[in-house]
């Protein structure tokens, strides 16, 4: 069965680069190219998220170059960037590499990071990095990186040193987990991503419109959530988030036979 498209909602794919080699990215991507997913999104992370590892965690920005020399037409992103893994300005440069190198094709998705305590802050802690045990001082870090990215964005060439500006400003997605860090992402004119069945889903959501509307932002809103194939069959999932304003579905590869299945379904997946 062919990946039915949604009337109002957007089909995305979200990779787990550590779970295969690089050349079935490659093969996936090219795949891909011309639908059913708008955006190939990629993970940011330094070490693999399953205990079996056979493959590295590639660094998202350089695997995002090279599969920007793959595709013409398949959206290209990072969902999130932990700005706490790279300075402002080297995520502005990279990103600015990223809308060359793809033809204004590339989203930058921010997240503030992990708590000290995080399940996921342990690949920071073996490599040194300092995690900020406060949320409003991820949260406030965030706002200063958003800010500061765009304003290196929006440097004229004249100046010294010479900067070159992005043919077109990427568009921003904050990782959100909280209310607060929702309102910041509306003020921000930033678009916002979460957990599916998160548990606070609707109130974080609520927070967000309501802020959108108050600054004149365009709200807009995606979700992720693990790839399946029943996907294919049923989106009964996807009708009660579209009732909630979700403006996009962004589908996670969680186990290695995820790419398999993607690739297998060959025709009616990819006409």
């Amino acid at each position: 069965m062919p990946l039915r498209q949604n009337e109002t909602v957007i089909f995305d794919l979200h990779v787990n680069q550590s779970l295969v080699p690089y050349e079935e990215l490659y093969a996936l991507a090219e795949a891909i190219d011309n639908g059913p997913f708008r955006t190939l999104w990629v993970l940011d992370h330094f070490a693999a998220l399953q205990e079996n590892v056979a493959h590295p965690m590639l660094d998202p920005f350089v695997l995002l170059g090279a599969l920007a020399a793959k595709t013409k037409s398949l959206q290209l992103g990072i969902l999130v960037a932990n700005v706490v893994n790279r300075q402002p300005a080297v995520l502005a440069q990279a990103s600015t590499s990223l809308q060359f190198m793809s033809n204004s094709r590339f989203s930058l998705g921010l997240g503030a990071g992990a708590s000290p305590t995080s399940r996921f802050a342990e690949e920071h802690h073996s490599l040194g990095i300092e995690l900020r045990k406060k949320m409003a001082d991820r949260h406030a870090y965030l706002v200063h990186s958003v800010e500061t990215i765009r304003s290196i964005w929006q440097r004229d060439a004249s100046t010294t040193p010479y900067i070159v500006a992005p043919p077109t400003e990427p568009h921003i997605t904050i990782g959100v987990n909280s209310s607060e860090l929702a309102v910041f992402a509306a003020q921000l004119n930033c678009s916002v991503n979460i957990r599916w069945n998160h548990e606070n889903l609707s109130s974080i959501l609520g927070a967000y419109q309501k802020e959108a509307k108050i600054c004149g932002t365009q709200a807009n809103i995606s979700v992720w959530m693990p790839w399946s194939l029943k996907h294919t069959e049923n989106q009964e999932a996807i009708t009660p988030l579209a009732e909630l304003g979700v403006d996009r579905v962004i589908f996670l590869t969680t186990q290695q036979q995820h790419f398999s299945e993607l690739m297998n379904l060959g025709n009616f997946l990819f006409p």
